[in-house]
């Protein structure tokens, strides 16, 4: 007797359990910034030795992710995404007990290989347990959770370290995220993920007996196929977005119009806000449209045009408010979009490699978008922050646009694939 289907009563429930996980991914990612001032004056570290912690996080992250999508596809996503977020949890727990810089180094370092399961695990999980017709919902709650880590980061820490000190506050919130492991483990059996074809009523052995084991298709070639390339300079412009306009909009809005460090700040707080709302209303309209390239349309024409209102115009604060929040709303809608068209691009059983592959994007442009978007500020072209944005936007379009196009004209796969 097999165990009953998630789709068929446990479907809120798995989306719960691996939108919980990505919660603490986007929350630990941000809980140390916050602290950087007080790490500064209490160790003597340098702003340049604090960014190298964010670094060292960053690129064990993005290098963990491809390696993590294979183990996903060749494993089953459940203990590696348990055992990720213990690592990460325990990590940043142990960064309460570090006496040196080297120390944090290293526990950034294994944080970040701890966060590479997450988006390949994730979405091989959501893949194989929710229905078609459900799929952008609950993609949009996995992001929109995550959003919500971010948000609560920076407050939490800040309160935590007020209340005690922050090494009490790191190990606080690490205990909390090891706690949030345990439950996964214990409801591990919900957590199926598409790394082995399944048919419906009968056991894996009968399925291996009765179904012709697909061909070898070397990941390379995988890979190198144009849609998923076209879905990584998605995943990677979409970030550097992100991560731009969230580290250098209240700079650049002071140096273009004056505008005071609180004011822009409420702006930044609106972009993020529409974003997170935007995500969970993509949710639906991609559940109802299917028309992933449409959507995407919209959003970042819609986003860019607005950036460049922002670059030349100069708007009252109830403006400005309003206009970043339409623009974070019009990018968080694309997300839930996002995601389904990489699951469209995807071979059966290869959502962990290929996931875990234009994942990586997400690192390059968070990457890459601090120097370039500095760059520009230090050009003196404050107005170039909006207009790269709005230029970034129209890249992904244009890449959601060709990985559309690829994918459309791809021949169907014969019977034996």
């Amino acid at each position: 007797m097999t165990a009953p289907s998630p789709e068929r009563g446990h479907g809120a429930r798995v989306v719960g359990l691996v939108a919980g996980a990505h919660f603490f991914s986007h929350f630990y990612t941000l809980a140390l910034p916050p602290l950087f001032p007080i790490l500064k004056a209490e160790l003597g570290l340098s702003y340049i030795e604090l960014g190298g912690i964010i670094t060292a996080f960053s690129i064990a992250s993005g290098s963990a992710q491809y390696p993590m999508g294979m183990a996903v596809d060749r494993f089953g996503a459940r203990h590696i995404l348990i055992g990720g977020l213990a690592l990460l949890a325990l990590s940043v727990a142990s960064m309460g007990l570090a006496s040196s810089y080297w120390h944090f180094l290293v526990l950034a370092f294994l944080a970040g290989l701890g966060n590479g399961v997450f988006h390949p695990a994730d979405y091989s999980i959501l893949s194989a347990s929710v229905r078609e017709h459900r799929l952008g919902r609950a993609y949009s709650i996995h992001t929109f959770v995550g959003h919500v880590g971010w948000s609560l980061a920076p407050p939490v820490m800040i309160f935590l370290t007020a209340l005690w000190n922050w090494r009490l506050a790191l190990a606080v919130v690490g205990c909390i995220g090891l706690a949030a492991a345990v439950v996964l483990f214990q409801q591990g059996r919900f957590l199926r993920s598409d790394h082995r074809p399944r048919t419906a009523g009968k056991t894996a052995g009968e399925v291996a007996s009765e179904v012709p084991p697909p061909p070898q298709q070397s990941a390379l070639a995988m890979l190198t196929a144009m849609p998923v390339l076209m879905m990584f300079l998605f995943y990677t412009a979409t970030a550097a977005i992100t991560v731009g306009l969230a580290s250098f909009t209240p700079s650049a809005l002071g140096a273009l119009f004056g505008t005071p460090l609180v004011s822009a700040n409420a702006a930044l707080t609106a972009l993020l806000v529409g974003s997170a709302v935007g995500v969970l209303s993509g949710g639906y309209v991609a559940d109802r449209l299917r028309r992933f390239d449409l959507i995407s349309a919209i959003g970042f024409i819609a986003a860019s045009l607005v950036m460049c209102l922002v670059a030349f115009v100069a708007l009252p604060l109830a403006a400005l408010i309003v206009v970043f929040g339409f623009a974070g709303f019009m990018l968080g809608m694309v997300s839930p979009s996002r995601d389904l068209m990489v699951r469209a691009v995807t071979p059966p059983g290869a959502s962990g490699k290929v996931f875990g592959f234009v994942s990586v994007g997400l690192d390059v442009g968070g990457a890459g978008a601090p120097l370039l978007f500095g760059w520009i500020l230090d050009q003196g072209a404050p107005a170039g922050v909006y207009l790269a944005a709005a230029a970034m936007m129209l890249l992904s379009l244009l890449a959601a646009l060709a990985a559309a196009r690829s994918r459309d004209r791809a021949p169907a796969p014969s019977p034996a694939e």
